[in-house]
């Protein structure tokens, strides 16, 4: 069956017995599939770009996906194939390259690789305390490309308002070395904290120790 998709038809009664499906005559390969326990999913129908065999992507289920929502995303995999990539592949390579993204991957690989090779040893386990404490329950799962300023200002903030300020410049200046090994690494294109001030007021000529 191929209609322009309507929401008004997106939301039309189930059939009796096995599915619908519905193909949008607006967008190419975007199709709605209706079960007969009204079950309601998107999905783009496409040739492989290069077996040519016909294939479907999942979208998302309606109305969690809207319609305009489902239209983007088709033209998104459209293009993807027209530049001779299957979405299916690409989708799972991402899901299986996703922990690499978060925070606390990269906080890792900092320790591993920068700290515990260029800092002396009582520094590296300070860096690796601050993380544990304050920044990784915050920030782990984290995808560390999406972690903004405000951000870094919020949770600098959350410390230094419970009276740490000395621990809050710490890690103030410990997420900005993270994020200046991922821009040596080549995992990012600047610093969220780069030129930030210092928000944690210390006494001068006093060490100021924080348990």
């Amino acid at each position: 069956m191929r209609q322009i998709l309507t929401d008004t038809l997106c939301r039309t009664k189930p059939p009796r017995a096995g599915r619908l499906e519905i193909a949008d005559l607006r967008q190419a390969g975007l199709v709605l599939r209706i079960t007969a326990n009204d079950v309601r999913t998107f999905a783009f129908r496409f040739r492989h770009p290069h077996t040519r065999r016909t294939l479907r992507a999942t979208i998302g289920g309606y109305p969690a996906v809207s319609l305009e929502g489902a239209r983007k995303r088709a033209r998104e995999m459209a293009s993807e194939v027209a530049a001779g990539t299957n979405p299916i592949e690409s989708k799972r390579a991402e899901r299986e390259a996703a922990p690499t993204r978060t925070f606390g991957a990269l906080a890792e690989r900092y320790l591993r690789e920068h700290a515990s090779r260029h800092k002396r040893p009582r520094s590296a386990e300070e860096d690796r305390r601050n993380l544990s404490v304050h920044v990784l329950p915050r920030w782990s799962k984290r995808d560390f490309r999406t972690i903004r300023r405000a951000d870094a200002i919020e949770l600098i903030e959350t410390i230094v308002s419970a009276g740490r300020h000395a621990a809050g410049n710490r890690v103030h200046a410990l997420i900005s070395k993270i994020f200046s090994f991922a821009i040596d690494a080549g995992l990012l294109e600047a610093n969220p904290v780069a030129r930030l001030r210092k928000r944690g007021i210390e006494n001068v000529g006093r060490r100021v120790f924080d348990r």
